[in-house]
């Protein structure tokens, strides 16, 4: 089994934390959703090294083990993806992207911005967020300033890994009290006697200006690399059939379902999860055996 390491770089101006896997193959850089952390691919990560590539994961900014952003920023959807442009020039200027819920969002759009720096994109339920309405977008940043005066109020909020294992359970209900536990352990941080949560509160703001599908749908057709789209049968947090639908087929992409999974069939069925990455890798010419350039 490969080991695995850390490692910090400096991408769009942030430290940011990565695990890694292997030293050669072509690179699989793995992103995770929103308010998790890298090691939410440790159970699929290894066998992906195995299989001959050079495996890393990502902790966005604000989560895990990276930094936060400075007093006075934010966290700007397309900051995420400023930092996996910056991220990918020192990885290996071209990478294969295998990204969860929200990190499937930033690498859609950033696999349709620069599109000759992704050999592939496997997007785990993460196609971006359903359409919102351009007039809504007042009361999103009447929303957003309130959220920010009230994040700057309290302190940050502590929690008992016992309460948040049995919570994560709760929403996830096929999450196993491993699994569950594994996200929790390596979530928190402790203070004293407090445990706290590693990612920036910021994230439980409400984004002011999401981009609205009329302006995504720019980025879809540019998307140049072989696609395939992971969904759990069981899973209730995805877009509508129909959002689906029209985005898979802008991407020209596959589409798999997962038995017996949730909104997260990396964490929930990893044996399933894996193979079905690296048989599309392979079967789409994106495999361990070739030279990514």
């Amino acid at each position: 089994m490969p080991e695995q390491r850390d490692r910090f770089v400096t991408a769009n101006r942030l430290r940011l934390h990565l695990l890694e896997w292997g030293d050669h193959g072509p690179v699989l850089l793995m992103l995770h959703g929103f308010l998790e952390h890298a090691h939410a691919w440790d159970w699929v990560a290894p066998t992906l090294a195995d299989a001959g590539y050079h495996v890393f994961a990502l902790d966005w900014r604000g989560h895990g083990d990276s930094e936060w952003i400075g007093a006075g920023g934010y966290y700007h959807f397309v900051d995420y993806v400023a930092d996996l442009a910056a991220l990918t020039r020192q990885l290996g200027e071209r990478v294969i992207l295998v990204a969860h819920s929200m990190g499937g969002g930033a690498a859609v759009l950033y696999a349709g911005t620069e599109p000759e720096r992704v050999s592939a994109l496997v997007s785990v339920e993460g196609l971006g967020l359903p359409d919102i309405d351009p007039h809504a977008v007042l009361d999103r940043v009447v929303g957003w300033l309130y959220d920010l005066e009230r994040v700057a109020a309290r302190p940050q909020a502590s929690v008992s890994p016992d309460v948040a294992v049995a919570r994560m359970r709760e929403r996830f209900p096929h999450f196993s009290e491993a699994v569950a536990r594994h996200l929790v352990t390596h979530g928190l941080y402790r203070v004293g006697d407090e445990w706290r949560w590693k990612f920036d509160p910021l994230h439980q703001t409400r984004s002011p200006l999401p981009m609205p599908v009329a302006c995504v749908r720019a980025f879809w057709p540019r998307v140049a690399c072989p696609v395939l789209y992971v969904e759990g049968a069981d899973s209730v947090l995805r877009l509508s059939e129909a959002d689906i639908e029209e985005r898979l087929t802008a991407l020209r992409a596959e589409r798999i379902t997962i038995a017996a999974a949730g909104h997260h069939p990396h964490l929930e069925q990893p044996e399933a999860f894996a193979e079905a990455v690296t048989t599309f890798l392979a079967r789409r010419g994106v495999d361990s055996r070739r030279t990514v350039t």
